[in-house]
């Protein structure tokens, strides 16, 4: 990895670092926010947990995103039993309601089976730095990756299959653990979620 890529990983690993205490309080508040319009869910990577999304969440209120929920799930557990608690978690939060889908790592493997599954049910989908097939069908995925992810390697585009993603975005200098801070993937993320809102939900916006 490159120096600038190196620093980039070592700050946002002192971000997740202390985003755990801030969850505790997080979790206290959360009950007493607003919370209307589409909902959106977030999804860590392995290993990871809620508080590691703090920030993007913070990013995507100030955005007008105010219904923001957090999907965790077991570290040992198979990408499609994941994805279909996802969608017993979404129906349970949301009902019927179409849901906007962001996550990182393998949260967004687990995502992109939930929304290939349940198309009807998916607004949107955003991925940060997530694995993926070249032979993959996601039409819809707008998938952000970095060119120095030591952990998940952006795709070569020209090798990709014409459905396997709707949009890729490569961010520079950016490894792993820095997507989920880096100005750029948290514009592209609020700016798909709007792309993608029902329009009674823009106008209101």
């Amino acid at each position: 990895m490159k120096s600038r890529t190196i620093a980039g990983e070592i700050a946002a690993l002192s971000g997740l670092i202390a985003s755990y205490p801030l969850d505790w309080m997080s979790q206290r508040v959360e009950p007493y926010l607003w919370a209307e319009g589409e909902p959106v869910v977030l999804l860590h990577g392995l290993g990871g947990s809620r508080s590691n999304l703090l920030a993007l969440a913070a990013y995507l209120r100030l955005a007008g995103f105010d219904n923001l929920a957090f999907f965790e799930y077991p570290r040992l557990q198979t990408i499609v039993e994941s994805a279909s608690q996802l969608r017993g978690f979404g129906r349970e939060r949301f009902g019927d309601a179409g849901v906007h889908l962001v996550g990182h790592s393998l949260g967004g493997t687990i995502a992109r089976f939930y929304a290939a599954a349940a198309p009807a049910h998916v607004r949107s989908l955003v991925t940060l730095g997530s694995p993926y097939s070249y032979a993959q069908w996601s039409p819809r995925e707008v998938a952000v990756f970095g060119n120095d992810d030591p952990i998940v390697a952006a795709p070569i585009v020209s090798m990709t299959a014409p459905s396997a993603f709707g949009r890729i975005e490569i961010l520079d200098d950016t490894g792993h653990l820095a997507l989920i801070y880096h100005p750029e993937a948290l514009r592209i993320v609020a700016t798909e979620l709007r792309a993608n809102r029902t329009r009674d939900e823009a106008r209101a916006a």
